[in-house]
């Protein structure tokens, strides 16, 4: 038997030859100068960009903070040439046990001026790469949208955020109203796809205490799981927030750091979230705190810390072999010194090049369904 991760990053080689071959000298140079090129993931996977930009300015919003306007347009990549950038990008992983996708990070990818540039950006994923693909919206999707996305992937992760019923007048005021996003959860469950509620953020003292009623709501219109986020402040969102005649102390209580013009800044929502992931299995609905275990959960598959969490339904993670690690090290031109074992997370320290050690990683992650942390160690 060969080394899966090996055989992976000799599927992306082959991809790369593929795409290039499909686009132009032009196409491929605005792909390589793109950010999906370059950056790094996140935790939840590579985050696609569809548009620049939202419209919606919902109060507890950041990307303002991150230099996107109020304004939206289509992302100027064509499909393909997102593709290619995504196989040029040094961190990516393509294949089912590559590189989750997440879309509706930065904007709102259902509004109508980009829904069919999202929706060619999944169809174009699914059909070259085959990736895990997951997408947050807050728009109403009706049950031709659901089929549509149905056969493009099967198991793909919708997550439809709802977090008040009270406020979304303050805090989503250009959003559809949550009545409609409850009837998206009933078009993606008709369809035969597993819809999440997306309960982010949880906002104490403003939407925190609305959880049991927008959980049996989402109940009664076919939610399969419940995904509960945290949250991040800016000066500017804690300024929105008063403005709106919100109470922000509470929030000021639980800063983990100090604000400072756009710098984001967690807010400690641990107990709150305990909370509401405690109240949704009571309900009999699967809880799961973070956003990329439910693009596992979606696809069939689990992860060591969905089974911290009580969750065993999706194919077992495979056993981790070490040998295979260090043979993928040698092959990276990397070397690893210590391996660590904390749970559900492993953190491997090594020497050599920092980006292919967080390959490495990316490697290990995905393939063994574990959390990994990266530390580079200097020479002994």
């Amino acid at each position: 038997m060969g080394n899966p991760l090996i055989e992976m990053l000799e599927t992306k080689k082959k991809l790369l030859e593929r795409i290039e071959g499909l686009l132009s000298d032009r196409e491929r140079l605005e792909a390589l100068k793109d950010h999906h090129a370059h950056r790094k993931p996140r935790p939840c996977g590579m985050t696609i960009h569809t548009g620049i930009g939202c419209p919606l300015k919902c109060t507890y919003c950041y990307i303002r903070d991150m230099g996107f306007p109020w304004t939206i347009e289509p992302y100027p990549l064509s499909p393909l040439q997102l593709v290619y950038a995504l196989l040029k990008n040094p961190y990516f992983i393509p294949g089912e046990r590559g590189s989750f996708i997440a879309i509706g990070s930065v904007t709102e990818p259902f509004l109508e001026i980009v829904k069919e540039k999202t929706m060619a950006y999944i169809e174009a994923i699914a059909r070259y790469l085959g990736n895990p693909i997951q997408f947050s919206t807050k728009m109403y999707l009706d049950i031709e949208d659901a089929y549509r996305l149905k056969k493009v992937d099967p198991g793909i992760s919708p997550l439809v955020t709802i977090v008040t019923l009270k406020h979304y007048d303050r805090l989503e005021l250009h959003a559809p109203p949550p009545s409609r996003r409850f009837e998206t959860i009933e078009n993606l469950s008709k369809a035969g796809l597993k819809p999440v509620l997306f309960y982010r953020p949880v906002i104490p003292c403003i939407n925190y205490s609305e959880y049991r009623d927008i959980i049996d709501k989402a109940i009664e219109y076919e939610v399969k799981a419940v995904v509960v986020g945290g949250f991040r402040v800016t000066e500017n969102i804690l300024h929105r927030l008063m403005e709106k005649g919100f109470n922000i102390e509470c929030i000021i209580k639980r800063l983990h750091g100090r604000l400072g013009g756009s710098r984001q800044v967690g807010v400690r929502t641990s107990d709150l979230k305990k909370n509401i992931i405690s109240y949704a299995r009571e309900k009999g609905v699967v809880a799961l705190p973070l956003a990329c275990t439910a693009n596992l959960y979606t696809h069939g598959w689990r992860c060591r810390v969905m089974e911290s969490y009580g969750v065993y339904e999706g194919v077992e993670p495979p056993k981790i072999d070490y040998s295979v690690i260090e043979e993928t090290s040698y092959y990276l031109g990397v070397r690893v010194r210590e391996i660590k074992v904390f749970n559900e997370r492993i953190c491997i320290y090594g020497y050599g090049s920092r980006e292919k050690l967080f390959l490495l990683g990316e490697l290990v992650k995905y393939y063994y369904r574990v959390c990994v942390e990266t530390r580079f160690a200097k020479k002994t």
